[in-house]
């Protein structure tokens, strides 16, 4: 066979390959087509209410007593009374005895300083007496005088013409004499009483000041509490002996109590505003930590701002002031110094916030349900604060806010509103 028959059959066998090929492609059964319907997420949905929110700044601190004093010996001894009540936890009133020292030597004291006054009083009306008899005396002594003077004087002129003697004229003059020393003796004597009274009067004072000393120190052995209170320490026994100074115990007075906390500066503007007009914010207070009742809440109020910020920590130091301690029930919730307490300081109020779930808030963005529809809103967040954020802006009231996540949302993505 030649290169023509072999190039008929190759021909022939491609033409009978082709005719199977069309014949299977004619008799192959179309596919069916399937409508695929459109899938629609559910989506649950939150109402946007517009609310007026109290701007609250959170801070912890220890509780303390804004007044409290410690007891201390103001004069030496031995105990020999102390008051039941006057151990760590009890409770005192004002006025009442905690402790009492050995008080028979300064009893003496007393006595003594009582004894001094009287013999001081008692020199002094001996001495008034003695200027009334000086008195008395230095007008006889004047009548003396004049009688003795008169004497000496005609003496002397009977003796110029030999009427007297010698020995009368001596005699006149001696008494004379006499009759002027009484007289100036007394003047002197009398001129010296007003320095001797201004020293007995002295004497009297001194003796009423050290009769004082002897009250004031014998008060002392009488240790009583100046304010009602709460006994915080106690560190002597009865029949230890104590100095003057010795530390005896601490209380604190009753019902006042006061908080220090420090607010990072970042968190100030929120309160700022209310402090403008020397006005000072509010603060509710609760126990912290495990322990607390959450239905025991406390108010307060700040009172002090400290000049110096805090130069490790960056905050404001200030003090807190609990107003109704007394409220309290008696309890082992009772509010007491060393409590670790958490304080909510109220600051400025805005209006028409809207407070959602801070997870709701992806890069100042949401998604609202609008005419079954995804919506991308953006807000403006005021403030982020726990678990929630505060929008002030960028919604309306009556806003469906998409609540639960769905996968692959995007703007304009069609959703069914659960519920």
């Amino acid at each position: 066979m030649g290169f023509f028959s072999r190039s008929v059959r190759v021909i022939i066998v491609l033409a009978i390959a082709i005719s199977i090929a069309v014949f299977l492609v004619a008799i192959k059964a179309k596919p069916e087509k399937i409508e695929r319907e459109e899938s629609i997420p559910l989506a649950e949905f939150i109402v946007a209410t517009p609310s007026s929110i109290i701007m609250r700044v959170e801070a912890f601190g220890t509780v303390k007593p804004r007044k409290s004093a410690k007891i201390t010996a103001e004069v030496p001894g031995r105990i020999e009374y102390i008051n039941p009540l006057f151990a760590e936890g009890g409770f005192l009133k004002k006025g009442e005895l905690l402790l009492g020292i050995d008080s028979r030597s300064y009893e003496l004291n007393r006595d003594a300083s009582l004894v001094n006054i009287r013999q001081a009083k008692a020199d002094i009306a001996r001495l008034e007496q003695e200027i009334v008899n000086y008195k008395t005396d230095i007008l006889l002594a004047q009548r003396n005088f004049k009688l003795s003077s008169a004497e000496f004087n005609r003496m002397t002129k009977l003796s110029k013409v030999n009427y007297a003697t010698k020995n009368q004229l001596d005699s006149s003059e001696m008494a004379y004499l006499k009759a002027t020393m009484q007289v100036q003796d007394i003047t002197n004597r009398l001129a010296l009483t007003d320095s001797i009274m201004d020293q007995k009067k002295g004497v009297l004072k001194m003796a009423r000041v050290d009769l004082e000393k002897a009250n004031l120190a014998l008060e002392k052995t009488k240790i009583r509490a100046d304010f009602e209170g709460y006994v915080m320490d106690k560190f002597v026994e009865e029949g230890e002996y104590v100095n003057t100074g010795q530390a005896l115990g601490h209380i604190y007075l009753k019902s006042q109590l006061d908080v220090d906390v420090s607010i990072p500066m970042e968190k100030m503007k929120w309160f700022e505003h209310t402090m403008k007009d020397g006005s000072m914010p509010r603060v509710d207070l609760q126990i912290a930590g495990p322990v607390g009742d959450d239905s025991l809440i406390w108010h307060g109020k700040v009172v002090r701002v400290k000049a110096n910020i805090d130069e490790k920590t960056r905050t404001l130091p200030m003090t807190i002031e609990i107003d109704n301690i007394d409220n309290s029930p008696e309890s082992i919730y009772k509010l007491r110094p060393g409590t670790f307490v958490k304080c909510n300081i109220n600051g400025e109020t805005f209006e028409n916030i809207f407070v959602l779930p801070r997870y709701l808030i992806n890069q100042n963005t949401l998604f609202i349900v609008e005419n079954g529809k995804l919506q991308k809103k953006e807000v403006k967040v005021l403030r982020k604060f726990e678990e929630e954020v505060y929008i002030q802006s960028g919604l309306k009231k009556g806003d469906k806010i998409l609540s639960t996540p769905i996968p692959g949302a995007i703007h304009g993505m069609k959703v069914k509103l659960k519920g």
